[in-house]
């Protein structure tokens, strides 16, 4: 095991091939959150948000509480997913993100969605991977100002 989290960097002030890896899938990661949030901006909030809050109609959560998430969602979207791409407050970033996650996994309680469910979990485990390995944070902005936080 000790060779697969190796982070040692070879040769002398390189990346390790997991500190690649890791910088790597922070920032497809983060991009992946970044665009969920933009296009949903881009093409327009209303009709989306609208569609999805109907969705709620025969649920516990208020359809006007769910309409309002569903509003500012795509901005905090685009936010967070900045964040993580570039690696700044990363550790933040993830934690907030995660909180996010957990908003949309009661939503998709509440509506019996368990496809959504499902892909939320997976959601949750990359977050944790990326706060677990943050060490590996090297190249991000957190990385430059001499942390990896």
């Amino acid at each position: 095991m000790q060779v697969i989290l190796d982070t040692t960097a070879k040769p002398t002030g390189s990346l390790s091939n997991l500190e690649i890896g890791y910088n790597v899938f922070r920032i497809f990661t983060g991009v992946n959150l970044f665009f969920h949030g933009f296009t949903r901006i881009w093409a327009g909030l209303g009709p989306w948000a609208e569609t999805e809050s109907a969705t709620f109609a025969d649920t516990l959560m208020p359809v006007a509480i769910a309409h309002l998430f569903l509003q500012v969602l795509p901005f905090f979207q685009v936010v967070v997913g900045s964040l993580i791409a570039i690696g700044l407050v990363t550790r933040v970033a993830l934690l907030v993100g995660l909180g996010m996650f957990f908003c949309l996994l009661i939503g998709h309680l509440v509506r019996q969605n368990w496809g959504g469910v499902h892909v939320v979990m997976h959601y949750a485990i990359y977050y944790w991977i990326l706060l677990t390995l943050l060490n590996l944070n090297r190249v991000s902005v957190d990385g430059r100002r001499g942390g990896v936080a």
